[in-house]
């Protein structure tokens, strides 16, 4: 069975590439093809590196066609609300991840197990049923018009959180088809970590460290302490978990601010 790790080139990504190195037949994947190919001459040979855009159904669809078998997958691959419009955000972190999982549901067997990368933002959304529930669907027909019902899907902050939200929403849906195949699927939900695309984003949101000031650690994750958390989780030591969402923030998630005061719609007022 072989092990996939997609958004490997740098950061949480590469961490857990790391970690499963040595764990069996690994394939390692990110759009920025120089920073995966420099990770997989680090790991050695034995390590298959590949280049994919996830907002590709067709790449993602010929990435997978080169596997027998799913292991672990890990998909860590996502884009912040600085990087990107509203639409490209919820297009490469969520509808992304729906493609990834659609690709690799033809190849689970029984042990397969996905860990999809969340994050903390996305306990930010406000509880709201209807919206959830097209969250679990981000690859139907329609679906931008129907989630900007909600909110303004060009705004890249609250896109970021909802993309967050739906990626936790999108395991917990799929954690029943996985189980009949003898397979598991968790989401992770990051807090700050000290990462490349984190310290840019606090360049640009000072707030973000007076959250890691006031969070009950009082200090940003690294990448090798969420990467060991997935080490468990794709491990038979966590045999009886799935479709649940594993927060590793260091209780970030009790300081968030509240950013939708204001920004919340409802249908009829959209």
């Amino acid at each position: 069975m072989t092990n996939v790790v997609i958004g490997a080139a740098s950061g949480m990504g590469a961490a857990v590439a790391r970690q499963l190195s040595g764990r069996g037949p690994l394939l390692i994947v990110d759009q920025n093809n120089e920073g995966v190919e420099n990770l997989g001459a680090e790991l050695g040979s034995t390590v298959e590196v590949a280049g994919c855009d996830i907002t590709d159904q067709g790449q993602v669809d010929g990435l997978f066609a080169g596997i027998e078998d799913v292991g672990a997958l890990v998909h860590t691959a996502g884009v912040s609300g600085t990087m990107a419009t509203g639409r490209r955000v919820l297009d490469i972190n969520l509808l992304g991840t729906a493609r990834v999982l659609r690709a690799a549901e033809p190849l689970l067997r029984p042990g397969s197990v996905a860990v999809c990368f969340a994050s903390q933002s996305g306990y930010m959304v406000p509880e709201i049923p209807p919206l959830f529930a097209l969250l679990e669907q981000p690859l139907a027909p329609g679906f931008f018009e129907e989630v900007g019902t909600y909110f303004d899907v060009d705004n890249s902050a609250l896109a970021y959180q909802v993309s967050k939200r739906g990626v936790q929403r999108l395991v917990r849906k799929n954690a029943s088809v996985w189980g009949r195949r003898g397979a598991r699927i968790l989401s992770l939900s990051p807090g700050i970590n000290d990462t490349p695309m984190n310290r840019a984003d606090e360049a640009k949101h000072p707030i973000m460290q007076d959250i890691i000031k006031d969070s009950p650690l009082g200090r940003r994750g690294s990448p090798e302490e969420v990467a060991n958390v997935v080490s468990f989780l794709v491990s038979d030591a966590a045999s009886y978990m799935t479709g649940s969402d594993v927060l590793v923030d260091g209780g970030m998630v009790t300081v968030l601010p509240n950013a939708w005061e204001g920004s919340l719609r409802t249908p009829s007022s959209s």
